[in-house]
C-alpha cells in the first residue's frame, strides 16, 4: 500500500497545466509517503481538545497475534493496509472484522485488536485525545482488565503477542491562531475515505494556494507556516512547531517552510470521496486541490 515519491514543482505543475491557468503550483521539494487510504466504516463526531495529544503509527500484528485489552481514551482510526483486523469490545463485547481497504472508526473504550488470519495484519492508526506522556496506544504500557461485558463472551486475554509499531508520532494539540476546533468538531462520515500521509518538507517549499479536506496534523520537526486571506489582507500568524498537533477544517490557504530545517508532518485527511487508492500523487490530489487561484484580498503567490 505504501509508496514513496519525491515531488517537485514540475511534477504538480504538469497536473495543473491541464486543469487551470490560474493556479499557483507548489515550489521547492517535498517527499511524500503514502501511509494509508481506506474507507471509514463508521461515523463519528470528534471534538478538538487543546492540551490533549494526537498519536499515530504503523502497526503490524503477526498471524494469531493480539494487542491485549487496551483503553483508548478518544476516537481512534485503524486503517487496514493488509490482512484482516478483528476488533473486540464495545457494546455487548462485539467482534467486528475489517478487511484491507477498510478503516475502523472506534469510539473511546476498551478494545482488543486480533489477527485471526494467516497473513500479517498491517494497519495505520490515528488516535485522538491521548493523555500527554501516556504509552504509545495499542503497543506499549500495561494492558487493561477484560471489560465486564466481555467476561462471559471470551476468556481473559494473555499478554500481547506479535505486535510491532513503526513510525510512531505524537504531539500536543494547540488551538492555533484561529482556533478552528473551537468553532466545530471534526465530523467523520461513514462510507467516505480517510487518507494518511507523511511529508518531509524542505526549507523554502511552498504549497501554492490550495484547498483541502478536513485534516488532523502532527509536526515532528521544523516549523510550518500558513498564509490565508482574512479581514482583507494576507494573514501569516498561523505557525506550528515541532511537538505540536493541530486541526484544520476544509478551507483554502497556503503552507510554506520559511525556516532552515526540514518539516516532518504527519496528516490524516477525512471525508474524501470513496475510491480505489491510486498512486501517492493521486491520493494527494484527491485530498488537496492544487488548482486554487490566489484570493482577491490576498494576491500573494508565494
Amino acid at each position: 500500500m505504501r509508496r514513496t515519491a519525491i515531488v517537485v514543482a514540475a511534477a504538480v505543475t504538469s497536473f495543473l497545466s491541464v486543469t487551470t491557468a490560474f493556479a499557483t503550483p507548489p515550489t521547492g521539494e517535498v517527499k511524500f509517503k503514502d501511509m494509508a487510504r481506506a474507507q471509514a466504516m463508521e461515523s463519528a463526531t470528534v471534538p478538538i481538545n487543546p492540551g490533549d495529544n494526537y498519536a499515530s503509527g504503523s502497526y503490524s500484528v503477526a498471524p494469531g497475534g493480539e494487542t491485549g485489552w487496551r483503553r483508548l481514551p478518544g476516537t481512534s482510526i485503524l486503517a487496514v493496509n493488509k490482512g484482516k483486523l478483528m476488533l473486540h469490545g464495545g457494546e455487548g463485547c462485539a467482534a467486528k472484522e475489517y478487511a484491507t481497504g477498510q478503516a475502523a472508526v472506534v469510539p473511546a473504550g476498551t478494545y482488543m485488536v486480533h489477527n485471526a488470519g494467516s497473513e500479517p495484519l498491517e494497519f495505520f492508526g490515528w488516535f485522538f485525545d491521548q493523555v500527554p506522556g501516556a504509552p504509545k496506544p495499542l503497543a506499549e504500557g500495561p494492558t487493561a482488565s477484560t471489560p465486564a461485558t466481555c467476561t462471559s463472551v471470551m476468556p481473559a486475554v494473555a499478554a500481547p503477542s506479535g505486535v510491532s509499531l513503526t513510525d510512531p508520532a505524537v504531539a500536543t494539540v494547540v488551538p492555533g491562531a484561529f482556533d478552528y476546533g473551537a468553532k466545530a468538531p471534526l465530523q467523520i462520515e461513514a462510507g467516505k475515505d480517510v487518507y494518511a500521509s507523511w511529508l518531509d518538507i524542505a526549507p523554502g517549499w511552498s504549497s501554492g494556494w490550495i484547498a483541502h479536506h478536513p485534516a488532523a496534523n502532527i509536526v515532528s520537526s521544523g516549523e510550518l507556516s500558513y498564509v490565508e486571506a482574512r479581514d482583507g489582507k494576507c494573514d501569516e500568524s498561523e505557525v506550528y512547531h515541532a511537538g505540536q498537533a493541530f486541526y484544520h477544517p476544509a478551507h483554502r490557504h497556503m503552507a510554506f517552510n520559511k525556516g532552515n530545517e526540514h518539516v516532518i508532518l504527519w496528516t490524516m485527511y477525512f471525508d474524501l470521496p470513496h475510491d480505489t487508492p491510486p498512486p501517492v500523487i493521486g491520493n494527494t490530489i484527491t485530498a488537496v486541490d492544487f488548482t486554487q487561484a490566489p484570493p482577491a484580498d490576498c494576491p500573494r503567490l508565494r
